[in-house]
């Protein structure tokens, strides 16, 4: 019954009468950590919650500031904004910052940037994104073209390499997840090169991908051709995930015109459904394993997966067959699924905080245990929720997210931010003196979004979120 749920006009407007009051507590919290950074860390990458410190652990980028910046537009935190934007203007500069990770750089700080200018229109956040792109610009020129994990942004973009773990590839999330940022980049300066370097990547990709669909996360990219490396796991978590959700997103963001990149997403979720996805006993929860380097099966869900279930849905809507065609509806069931699981990894904590990584096991009363114990406040379930409740209507995911919520509230609110949990199944084990910008940017944002009946944003039709939720409008409506 928990797929076939019927809603009515009834079913909205009560529904959204409560969101209306639950939205004021989520901009509250939003108020709360932007005042404590700005009272204890302004201009840094982050605050600690903790100790009340700056943390520049980005290099000096003002990330958890220009991370924010989004979230405070679609929240109508004016001033708030516009104190952000006044910092852009005058302090924000690169010239200092040395050595950053290109995905994470390009999804937090250029997303975040863009993002500003598309709803805002002010020009200085183009002329500072327009900056910080000449300096990641490099990381592409690898012998491959698939970029470098690292770029040196100081002395104007030099010394890119690949990460230390894995000199000799790229990650498949990292090279897979700059695509949405430099198109727009590009489209929006007129420099064409941006969208060149990012787009042939996608390019080199295409002939690499598996029969089965499923890329494994490392890609050897120090040669003239690129190839997929010897050893490396498949995985819808860490260093796979956003590849694939960059695939429907970066044909989205061109109009559906580009069928290319739409087939290679959904060749892969063919691959998801035929050898990832199983359900847990005694309580028949779908999850989405992993595959070793031998293509053995692992029984591993990273919360990071949890975002599956928001991007199955939004493929399904899209679907170029129609949404009632088998193809959609199979993975619009198993996105409904994979979001109640998800659920579950909160609901069934002591804290109501989910782990980082959960294990399935056959043969025990619980389905699932904590693996990785620590919840870091990341976005990736509240994402899906929102997703759900925007396409379906279905008022069950704001109460899951107001859950979530109300969790976050009573374990992890600080007297200035909020703070990393160590343990979701022991609150005494205490927390982390960190707040990822994750968590305004992304995790408060889709909590807010889920409850916000007067969202202008249409997911469908003109704007695609960044892997960071934020928002940007899609090529035709430039």
């Amino acid at each position: 019954g928990m797929y076939h749920r019927v809603v009515t006009a009834k079913t909205i407007h009560d529904s959204d009468a409560l969101a209306r009051s639950r939205r004021s507590s989520i901009r509250d919290a939003m108020k709360h950590i932007w005042d404590g950074y700005r009272k204890h860390a302004w201009g840094s990458d982050e605050v600690k919650p903790l100790t009340h410190r700056p943390n520049d652990c980005w290099g000096g980028m003002g990330t958890t500031l220009v991370d924010s910046l989004s979230t405070l537009w679609l929240l109508n935190m004016t001033d708030e904004f516009n104190q952000g934007r006044d910092w852009v203007a005058s302090e924000l500069t690169f010239d200092n910052v040395g050595q950053v990770s290109v995905f994470e750089t390009t999804i937090r700080i250029l997303g975040g940037l863009l993002s500003a200018y598309d709803l805002s229109g002010e020009p200085i956040f183009l002329e500072k994104a327009n900056d910080l792109g000449q300096r990641l610009l490099p990381a592409f020129d690898s012998p491959s073209g698939v970029p470098h994990g690292f770029a040196t942004l100081s002395g104007g973009g030099s010394g890119a390499t690949n990460t230390h773990w894995h000199r000799n590839s790229a990650a498949l999330a990292e090279l897979g997840t700059l695509q949405l940022e430099f198109r727009y980049l590009a489209r929006s300066t007129g420099n064409a090169e941006y969208e060149q370097k990012a787009m042939r990547v996608l390019e080199l990709m295409e002939p690499l991908q598996p029969q089965d669909g499923l890329f494994p996360v490392f890609i050897e990219n120090l040669h003239k051709v690129p190839k997929i490396a010897a050893k490396g796991k498949i995985s819808m978590g860490a260093l796979g995930d956003s590849f694939y959700e960059y695939l429907l997103k970066v044909w989205l963001q061109g109009g559906k015109q580009e069928s290319q990149y739409r087939r290679m997403y959904d060749r892969a979720m063919e691959g998801v459904h035929a050898k990832m996805v199983r359900e847990s006993e005694p309580n028949g929860l779908y999850y989405i394993a992993e595959l070793d380097d031998n293509n053995n099966i692992r029984h591993d869900m990273d919360h990071l997966a949890c975002f599956m279930g928001g991007n199955l849905a939004l493929g399904a809507y899209t679907h170029p067959d129609g949404l009632s065609s088998p193809a959609a509806q199979r993975d619009l069931q198993l996105g409904k699924a994979l979001a109640y699981t998800c659920y579950q990894m909160y609901a069934r904590t002591s804290t109501g905080m989910a782990a980082e990584t959960v294990r399935f096991r056959k043969g025990t009363l619980i389905d699932f245990s904590s693996r990785s114990q620590h919840n870091l406040l990341r976005p990736e379930t509240v994402e899906t929720f929102f997703i759900l409740y925007y396409l379906t209507k279905d008022p069950i995911y704001r109460e899951w997210g107001w859950e979530v919520f109300e969790s976050i509230e009573k374990c992890c609110r600080t007297h200035i931010a909020y703070a990393s949990l160590k343990n979701v199944n022991d609150f005494h084990k205490g927390h982390e003196d960190r707040m990822e910008s994750f968590f305004p940017a992304e995790t408060l944002k889709y909590l807010y979004l889920l409850q916000d009946p007067d969202l202008q944003l249409d997911i469908l039709n003109t704007h695609v979120f960044n892997t960071e939720a934020h928002p940007l409008r899609i090529i035709d409506e430039m």
